[in-house]
C-alpha cells in the first residue's frame, strides 16, 4: 500500500466505530488490557525487557525510541511492549489504545514499514501514522460524539467519566470540532446505540452531597448509602465506590454476605449455613419524630441494591445494614479518603 501524504481523519473515525462494534464497547472507562487479552495480541512490559535483556528502563527506551510503548508486527502476531514504570495510569490506557490504534488501522500489514521506530521512516512519515492513532486513541476513550451528546465541557467531566488524564481531558475539549466534522452520520448513530445505557446512566445519574456516592434511581428521595434527602444531579463530581454484594435479579446475594457460603439457596430467603438474610430489602425502622416521639415506620418492601445502607424510596436501614453485614458509610469513607487510589471504577451490585 503507498504511505499516506496525510492522517486519513474520516478513515480512523470509522475505525473507531467499528472497535466499538467490534469489541461490544458498551461502557466506560474502557480497559485496554482486555482488549488485548481477548485478541490474543502479545503483550510485554519495559521492566520485562529490562530483565530478559540485562538492561536499564533508559535503555530499552533508547533501543526502541519511545518513551511510552511500540508495537511490532512478525507477520503473524501483534506485540504491544509499554512503559509499566510509568506512574500515571491513565497515561499507560492512553498508551496501550495508541498502540492498539497501531493494530485497528493496520499500519504494520499494510506499510512497508514492519516496526514504527523513527530509524525505519522519516520524521514526516512517522508523523502521519502518529496523528492516526493519537486520534484513535482520544476517540476510543472519550468519544467526541458522546462528548457532545451529553454537552459535557469540563476537564473535570471527561475525568470523571471517562477516567482519561488531565492533558488527555484537554486535548478532547480542543479537538472535539474537529473529530466531529470527521465523524459521517452512520457512525454517530452506531455510537449512540451502542452507548445507549452509558448515555442513560450519565443523564439520569444523582449525587448525594454528604457521602459522595453517585447512583442512578430517578424516583429516589433518598441516598441508598447515608440515607440523607439532600441529592442533586450528578455534575463534575468523583464519586465513591461503597463495597457491596452481588445479587441475582430478584435481590439475593449469589453467595452469602456472612459465611460466604456459595451454595446458597436460590429458592430461598436465609442461608442455610448461618442463618443470614440473603435479600437485602427495606427493613422494618424505629424512627424518631420532630417532637421525639419514637415509632416504627414499616417497611416498604423494596429491594434494594447489594452495597445499600438505606432505602432509596422511604429512607428506612436496609436489612443487610441490620444485620451488620455491610460497613457504616462514615468508617468507609474515611477508609477511602486514606486510600492511594484516587479514581476507583465503578462497580455494579445488582445484576438485574
Amino acid at each position: 500500500m503507498k504511505f499516506p501524504k496525510k492522517a486519513r481523519y474520516t478513515k480512523v473515525m470509522q475505525k473507531v466505530s467499528y472497535f466499538f462494534a467490534n469489541e461490544n464497547i458498551s461502557d466506560f472507562p474502557i480497559d485496554p488490557f482486555q482488549i488485548i487479552k481477548r485478541n490474543k495480541w502479545g503483550l510485554i512490559s519495559y521492566s520485562e525487557l529490562a530483565e530478559i535483556h540485562e538492561m536499564s528502563i533508559p535503555e530499552i527506551i533508547d533501543a526502541f525510541q519511545s518513551k511510552d510503548g511500540y508495537t511490532i508486527y512478525d507477520g503473524v502476531n501483534h506485540t504491544i511492549a509499554y512503559n509499566d514504570t510509568i506512574m500515571i495510569p491513565e497515561r499507560i490506557r492512553f498508551t496501550l489504545m495508541h498502540e492498539i490504534g497501531h493494530i485497528y488501522m493496520n499500519h504494520l500489514v499494510e506499510l512497508e514499514e514492519t516496526i514504527l521506530r523513527r530509524s525505519k521512516m522519516t520524521e514526516s512519515k512517522y508523523r502521519v501514522l502518529e496523528n492516526e492513532v493519537n486520534s484513535f486513541a482520544r476517540n476510543v476513550l472519550a468519544p467526541a460524539v458522546l462528548v457532545k451528546h451529553l454537552d459535557i465541557k469540563t476537564e473535570a467531566e471527561l475525568i470523571n467519566y471517562f477516567k482519561i488524564s488531565k492533558r488527555a481531558a484537554k486535548v478532547r475539549l480542543k479537538s472535539l470540532s474537529f473529530d466531529l466534522y470527521n465523524t459521517f452520520m452512520p457512525m454517530i448513530n452506531l455510537q449512540l446505540k451502542c452507548f445507549k445505557q452509558f448515555i442513560s446512566t450519565i443523564k439520569n445519574s444523582i449525587f448525594c452531597r454528604n457521602c459522595a456516592h453517585s447512583f442512578v434511581n430517578k424516583s429516589a428521595k433518598y441516598c441508598p448509602i447515608c440515607g440523607n434527602n439532600k441529592l442533586i444531579n450528578k455534575k463534575e463530581k468523583t464519586e465513591l465506590i461503597y463495597s457491596g454484594y452481588q445479587l441475582d435479579k430478584n435481590g439475593r446475594a449469589l453467595i452469602c454476605p456472612k459465611c460466604e457460603n456459595e451454595q446458597v439457596n436460590h429458592e430461598g430467603d436465609i442461608c442455610k449455613i448461618c442463618s443470614a438474610y440473603l435479600i437485602n430489602k427495606c427493613a422494618e425502622t424505629y424512627q424518631t419524630d420532630d417532637t421525639g416521639w419514637n415509632f416504627v415506620q414499616e417497611s416498604c418492601e423494596s429491594i434494594l441494591d447489594g452495597n445499600a445502607r438505606y432505602c432509596s424510596k422511604c429512607g428506612n436501614e436496609s436489612t443487610f445494614y441490620r444485620q451488620g453485614l455491610l460497613q457504616d458509610w462514615i468508617e468507609e469513607k474515611q477508609n477511602y479518603e486514606n486510600d492511594s487510589n484516587p479514581f476507583p471504577f465503578t462497580v455494579n451490585y445488582n445484576n438485574s
